[in-house]
């Protein structure tokens, strides 16, 4: 067992031939990332042109330090799910089951809100609230939160605004599908990669710790504000919790390795990806009070003011999603590069996008992908 005070590295991947630079400076910057405090445990994928270049595991899943991350050990993927679960959507739209403009209420009977498809898919529906008095019981049930966004009201007209739904985007996913499918939302996406962590995985399964300003509400003056509606500061989950882990809630409980969850996304077929990643949203975020650029249930790239880039890099045809603390998947199909990061030590937010963002350059600059 590798000492405690050395974060262990998994890096002896079967890289591309070629791209052994690449995996070295990626496994050398993560360990350093780790050395000075910044993760807990990490993994890193990357494939290039449909071969892996990075394949890197480090640190530790748990904070007592006794199991040190592997390949295959298996991280929440917060946010990142919403993309994942969105693919679904994709699928369905390819096949001609559902329409971007199509209203919700057509196939998902007791649906209250006069929203389309691709204004829920792009959080401009305005049903971003959850309840008041949100519990874990509340989150973690299997259909409650599905009833509640059935008869939410709107905060503003569909497809006036946007405003992110932290919570909600889960159960309007779920719904939408189950809805139009008559079967269960898919829990098996793909090998090693889950929505709700399966109890005979918890093995292989990181431990979270949450940075005490993880979630970056502190700028939150307003008590009405919508960031609050969307993720109540009173309600604290504790993701470590069984039920939290296990629930199927497609806005934050995916589960994956960074191998599976690059493959998956590397693997999406141009008829699917391509019409989800039109812009729908160019705008300032009411919720999150920032600019961003949306698709049908994924971010996009680009250069922000100033020029800088975020994690996604600067291709405005790049696609996927960030999520809580660090995790982030980004396809660049102009580049056929992709790229995931997952992470147990949920940092706030500047420092977890700088980190994350740092990773995602690196490999850009050395795969010629900027």
């Amino acid at each position: 067992m590798p000492n405690a005070t050395d974060p262990p590295t998994d890096a002896a991947a079967p890289v591309g031939e070629g791209h052994a630079v690449v995996q070295a400076a990626v496994a050398e910057l993560v360990a350093d990332q780790c050395d000075a405090g910044r993760h807990l445990g990490v993994q890193v994928h990357a494939r290039l042109a449909g071969r892996t270049v990075v394949d890197v595991a480090a640190g530790w899943l748990d904070p007592g330090r006794r199991r040190p991350v592997r390949r295959d050990s298996l991280f929440c993927c917060f946010s990142v799910t919403k993309a994942v679960a969105a693919t679904v959507v994709w699928r369905l739209l390819a096949e001609g089951r559902l329409a971007v403009d199509r209203p919700v209420a057509d196939v998902w009977p007791g649906f209250m809100a006069a929203t389309t498809v691709g204004e829920l898919l792009s959080h401009q529906a305005g049903l971003h609230r959850v309840p008041p008095d949100l519990d874990t019981a509340f989150l973690t049930g299997d259909r409650a939160g599905l009833a509640w966004v059935a008869g939410l009201e709107p905060a503003w007209p569909p497809g006036s605004a946007s405003g992110y739904h932290t919570l909600t985007y889960g159960w309007l996913v779920r719904g939408l599908v189950e809805a139009v499918t008559g079967r269960p939302f898919p829990r098996v996406m793909a090998p090693d990669l889950f929505v709700g962590l399966p109890a005979d995985e918890t093995g292989r399964a990181a431990e979270v710790v949450e940075a005490a300003s993880a979630r970056g509400l502190a700028w939150v003056a307003d008590r009405d504000h919508p960031a609050l509606e969307a993720m109540p500061p009173s309600f604290v989950p504790d993701w470590n919790d069984p039920a939290v882990r296990g629930a199927c809630q497609p806005a934050f409980s995916g589960w994956a390795s960074a191998s599976a969850l690059a493959t998956y996304v590397d693997g999406l077929a141009p008829a699917v990806f391509e019409p989800a990643i039109v812009p729908l949203v160019t705008g300032v975020d009411r919720c999150l009070e920032l600019p961003v650029r949306r698709g049908l249930g994924v971010e996009l790239g680009g250069r922000f003011d100033g020029g800088a880039v975020g994690a996604l890099g600067p291709r405005e045809r790049a696609f996927g999603h960030g999520g809580h603390g660090g995790q982030v998947v980004v396809r660049d199909p102009d580049a056929e590069l992709t790229i995931a990061v997952l992470v147990n030590l949920l940092a706030e937010p500047e420092e977890a996008a700088d980190r994350t963002t740092t990773i995602c350059e690196l490999i850009r600059g050395l795969c010629d992908a900027y």
